[in-house]
């Protein structure tokens, strides 16, 4: 990269981290900590085989339905009445052929109203149930939009879509035509796409605008990235930013102050989350209690605690020395107990 580039590059920082400043503070604050428990985690993942296939069945919309209600009752009987209101305000849609990008839970924000829908891509078998809960928890949280909901709803989704694993498994279905590992492939998808840019994004918050010779800061105080390796990530953020300008030239045609946004949306504010939250879920579902969990997914919206306060309250402190092994313990255990053979 020359000189003009590391320019460029370092205005598109610029703007993130003003964006990130207003709207998602826990990436500026623990940065340092999440890229190490980043590659931790794709570390530790590196050494199972992550393939999983799943077989269809004739499972139907109702089975569906019923079993994920079955699901949710025993989560907490008080969602029930929002559950069973998802057919009748016709809220909840299963598509045949794959017609949504996603299985999703969209929240529409008009001048008066909150629409909220939940779309499922039918893979017709028990996997359907899981991705049924998971949205359905978001589907809770629809209704608001604090700060804590934004940093832990992957967290508390996955945690009760590994529940319903969980549940139908102990009912005895087949593990056959569930995909256990399906949660863990998504959040190592999101951890490769952080893993190219975590060490750019802590290089500048740490230090300010980045060069040809910040790699020398990183190994002084970081002891990681060579400097073959750190101007590649930066060459190839530099050149992904551009794509997504030109993506959305028309927008920042119109208002060039979204910039900050734009480049945000696409995955420095969504990655880190998916990967924080399947560990936090990993973690929750060894450590801690099923009902902590269930009293903080009805009272997150509710309470002006940080999320390492809300986090320590359900026994998780992600600031202690230990914080790190024991997450490694819980995804091997969980890795383990679903039976994965690994690669080495």
């Amino acid at each position: 990269m020359n000189t003009k580039e590391y320019q460029i590059l370092n205005n598109y920082l610029n703007e993130i981290c003003l964006y990130l400043e207003e709207n998602d503070q826990f990436l500026l604050e623990y940065i340092d900590k999440l890229y190490i428990l980043n590659d931790f985690f794709a570390d530790k993942l590196f050494d199972y085989k992550l393939n999983n296939q799943t077989k269809s069945n004739k499972i139907t919309f109702m089975d569906v339905f019923n079993l994920a209600r079955e699901v949710i009752s025993n989560i907490d009987i008080n969602y029930l009445e929002q559950y069973d209101n998802l057919i009748k305000k016709g809220e909840l849609d299963f598509s045949y052929h794959n017609d949504y990008p996603d299985s999703e839970c969209v929240i529409y924000h008009g001048h008066s109203f909150i629409r909220k829908l939940i779309n499922i891509n039918r893979e017709f078998n028990y996997n359907d149930i899981c991705t049924l809960v998971h949205e359905f928890i978001h589907y809770i949280h629809g209704d608001n939009d604090t700060n804590n909901e934004y940093y832990l709803a992957e967290f508390l989704a996955i945690y009760f879509e590994l529940y319903s694993l969980d549940y139908l498994i102990d009912q005895g279905i087949n593990k056959e035509e569930i995909d256990y590992l399906y949660r863990i492939k998504e959040a190592k998808k999101s951890s490769i796409i952080f893993y190219r840019y975590e060490l750019i994004l802590l290089a500048y918050i740490k230090f300010g605008n980045i060069n040809s010779e910040t790699y020398q800061l990183l190994q002084e105080f970081y002891h990681t990235s060579t400097k073959e390796s750190f101007l590649a990530e930066c060459q190839l953020f530099y050149k992904n930013l551009n794509i997504i300008i030109d993506n959305n030239q028309d927008l920042l045609d119109i208002n060039p102050n979204l910039l900050g946004y734009v480049l945000c949306r696409e995955f420095i504010s969504y990655n880190y989350r998916y990967i924080l939250g399947t560990i936090l879920a990993i973690y929750a579902h060894k450590y801690c209690d099923f009902n902590d969990i269930v009293n903080l997914n009805n009272s997150i919206g509710n309470t002006d605690k940080s999320v390492s306060e809300i986090l320590l309250s359900i026994g998780i402190d992600i600031n202690s020395k230990d914080f790190l092994n024991n997450v490694l313990e819980a995804l091997d255990d969980y890795l383990n107990k679903k039976i994965i053979g690994k690669s080495k």
